[in-house]
């Protein structure tokens, strides 16, 4: 009774912190993740978390993760502008390839390059392996955190915010499906190897299967939504219906190939269509129908969606156990290193598209990694460690938790500086 009543305290504890970091959040620029996080080592250190059996952990951070993965989606697919994406897709669809590359790459030659140094046992195809799955995890930009904050610099040029946007809302579901892709070629039931020209089929079917199940999906349920908003609880059922796009898609595809991967995008696609429906219909010539996701229902999956985020980054602040030191740095390494490529993916995107200096600035601090690195270093962080590198128990959840962590802070103190700055023209300005 007392370990339930414990665990009820500490979630409340967590709910309350998870209010308190968004008030603050919306009062300055202050991520909170940065509280969860620290709230999560904490709890984790007072109670022994890491001395719980790992093979609990491992199935309550797959089935959660899950979870966490069909809600993130979704809610950044019914929340995306489907104009403002068109409008921005070139150069956001630029930035996000280049600087989801670069971080792989990078990523990659570290690991790859301190395995070969240090650890000598472990196979040259392991350490490539491991490299591409770590650089993967901590690739994408985090849309909670990014888009808001965007919204709030005035002086942003409109077409800075759409990039950044465009970054944040594309690398999740990249990221989940490139783990996912490279896991199962590794450690899936039909695994045969790292074979990058597969990998990347894999990638592009995933990418199409699953955008095909949710536009499908989305347009069945368009009608239906909007003749069921009326009653009770009518959310549910489309909250249901998520979660039975997500398991149809990766049923059909199989999970060997690829499966999990389909039903994120089929998720973030079912969102698009929803949360977009009355622009998506006049494209199609059925411009009378006013088939919409409505603002209540976006309203209560936000709530969930809070929910979500803020358990799991407690969770993952939990689940760091920083055994070696070496984790940290490097996690600190990689955290510059991203640093790095990200001016240069920027200075690519940018090139010769009227971007101010100022907005470049910003878009060089705007890369807090979020709940999809996360999810990932939970979800299969403990059983590649096994395969791959026994005896490296806690290497993604750390490096991860310090790639999180790290780039919440340097995004913080970025843009205090920008907005330090903005205000000081502004009142010159008016001098």
């Amino acid at each position: 009774m007392i370990d339930i009543t414990l665990a009820l305290i500490v979630f409340g504890a967590v709910m309350i912190l998870g209010f308190i970091g968004n008030y603050i959040f919306n009062r300055t620029q202050i991520p909170s993740i940065v509280w969860l996080l620290l709230f999560g080592l904490v709890i984790g250190v007072i109670f022994n978390i890491r001395d719980i059996d790992q093979s609990i952990i491992i199935a309550a951070s797959k089935l959660f993760g899950a979870v966490a993965i069909v809600i993130i989606l979704f809610d950044g697919g019914i929340n995306t502008d489907l104009y403002q994406l068109f409008r921005g897709a070139p150069r956001g669809l630029l930035l996000s390839i280049t600087a989801f590359s670069f971080s792989i790459l990078v990523t990659m030659g570290l690991v790859v390059a301190l395995f070969y140094s240090f650890m000598p046992t472990i196979p040259l195809e392991n350490s490539v392996i491991i490299g591409i799955i770590l650089g993967a995890i901590v690739a994408g930009t985090s849309s909670p955190i990014v888009i808001p904050l965007a919204s709030r610099l005035k002086n942003l040029q409109e077409k800075t915010k759409m990039m950044l946007s465009i970054e944040s809302i594309i690398t999740d579901p990249l990221c989940i499906v490139v783990v996912l892709a490279v896991y199962y070629m590794v450690i899936g039931p039909s695994a045969e190897g790292l074979n990058l020209g597969l990998g990347a089929k894999n990638v592009i079917s995933t990418f199409s299967v699953g955008a095909m199940m949710g536009f499908i999906s989305g347009l069945i349920w368009l009608p239906i939504m909007n003749k069921v908003r009326q009653e009770q609880f009518s959310y549910v059922a489309t909250l249901a219906l998520v979660f039975i796009v997500y398991s149809v898609t990766a049923l059909i595809v199989t999970v060997g190939d690829g499966g999990e991967g389909a039903g994120a995008i089929a998720c973030l696609v079912f969102g698009l269509v929803l949360g977009n429906g009355k622009k998506i219909l006049k494209m199609l010539g059925y411009g009378e129908k006013q088939f919409e996701m409505d603002e209540q229902s976006k309203h209560i999956h936000s709530l969930v969606s809070f929910i979500i985020r803020t358990v799991f980054f407690v969770f993952l602040g939990m689940m760091v156990g920083f055994q070696r030191i070496e984790y940290i740095i490097i996690g600190i390494v990689v955290l510059f290193l991203l640093l790095a490529v990200r001016i240069l993916a920027i200075l690519i995107a940018t090139y010769k598209g009227e971007i101010e200096r100022d907005d470049k600035q910003s878009m060089i601090v705007m890369m807090p990694r979020g709940l999809a690195a996360a999810i990932l270093a939970l979800t299969f962080g403990p059983e590649l460690v096994s395969t791959l590198m026994p005896g490296m128990d806690g290497f993604f959840e750390d490096v991860a938790f310090v790639v999180i962590l790290g780039t919440a802070i340097l995004c913080t103190i970025g843009i205090s500086i920008i907005c330090y700055y903005e205000k000081k023209k502004a009142t010159n300005a008016t001098l």
